[in-house]
């Protein structure tokens, strides 16, 4: 069971997050407002928080949003951080 926080993204994005993980892993989503929770379908399989980050980041990058958004780890949940792209800026 891992946990997602898809507060940082905006309107259809949410979803769009959720079924694109869906639909290349084989999970169920339970949704309690911005926190989505994934379990397994099946008994035999296994899935782990580094392999549903992956497809995170490639929604991300399908989507275009790499360079706004991040995904960060935390024992078991994972969360969608939106990026100061200003300040990365004032660095360089």
């Amino acid at each position: 069971m891992v946990t997602i926080d898809v507060t940082e993204l905006e309107g259809d994005q949410k979803d769009g997050a959720v079924e694109f993980i869906e639909s290349k892993l084989p999970l169920q989503s339970e949704r309690k407002g911005d926190l989505v929770t994934f379990v397994d379908k099946s008994a035999r399989t296994h899935i782990r928080s580094p392999e549903i980050r992956t497809y995170m980041k490639r929604y991300l990058h399908s989507k275009d949003l790499r360079k706004e958004y991040r995904v960060l780890s935390d024992s078991g949940s994972l969360k969608f951080v939106k990026q100061n792209i200003e300040e990365e800026t004032e660095e360089k």
